[in-house]
């Protein structure tokens, strides 16, 4: 992987900067746990095919899809609400995933930037309190879409090399929308088979983990 031709460098967050694509199943696992063994399971199975989307897009799909009831503003509201509150404590238990410091370090002249399904606010200020933030130029997150996000990202960079590095079918979907490339991180993501097919018929690069990556 030749890192040093790229200027720009957008990065997922989970499963890429930090290892919490675990912990945030077992916390919709827990906020969920009350509608049925059958839903949650359903549910989680969707999940895990659709990492990197919004919380606002997987619960109105849990309501709407799952349970199959018209949309419930109370309920959806209330989910939003204790899934929130369950990510800003899982951010305090994560490590960052590996290799992902030293990647930072050593691309001090290139312009990195977060664009995350996680929500803008709550990144913003778990990569402050981490000190993480003094790397990105931006650290971007929902409601806007992923696709949005790389979208706006790669319209300040015209005629420039731009990669996204992702560990998810949605991080590849935004870069193959914005058309630059993109590199898949293996280590920590819950999509392992699904990506390893799509690696082979996209053709798209792969590490293991950020350590893997030389400069």
């Amino acid at each position: 992987m030749d890192i040093q031709k790229y200027n720009v460098i957008i990065f997922d967050c989970d499963g890429v900067i930090y290892n919490t694509n675990t912990l945030k199943l077992e916390a919709f696992k827990s906020i969920l746990s009350s509608f049925g063994d059958d839903n949650v399971h359903e549910f989680l199975k969707y999940f895990r095919f659709n990492f990197g989307r919004s919380r606002y897009v997987h619960i109105r799909y849990f309501i709407e899809d799952i349970l199959k009831i018209s949309f419930d503003e109370k309920l959806y509201e209330q989910l939003v609400l204790s899934y929130g509150s369950r990510c800003k404590l899982l951010y305090t238990e994560a490590e960052l995933c590996i290799g992902v410091m030293d990647l930072l370090e050593n691309l001090k002249n290139v312009a990195k930037y977060v664009a995350s399904g996680s929500d803008q606010n709550e990144l913003r200020k778990v990569f402050k309190s981490n000190f993480l933030d003094c790397y990105f130029e931006g650290i971007y997150g929902s409601p806007q879409t992923k696709n949005n996000l790389v979208k706006e990202i790669c319209s300040r960079y015209e005629d420039r090399n731009i990669l996204m590095i992702g560990d998810a079918h949605a991080d590849y979907v935004a870069a193959k929308c914005s058309q630059i490339d993109f590199l898949y991180v293996e280590r920590y993501s819950v999509e392992k088979l699904n990506m390893k097919t799509l690696s082979i018929k996209e053709n798209f690069q792969s590490v293991s983990d950020l350590s893997n990556i030389t400069w």
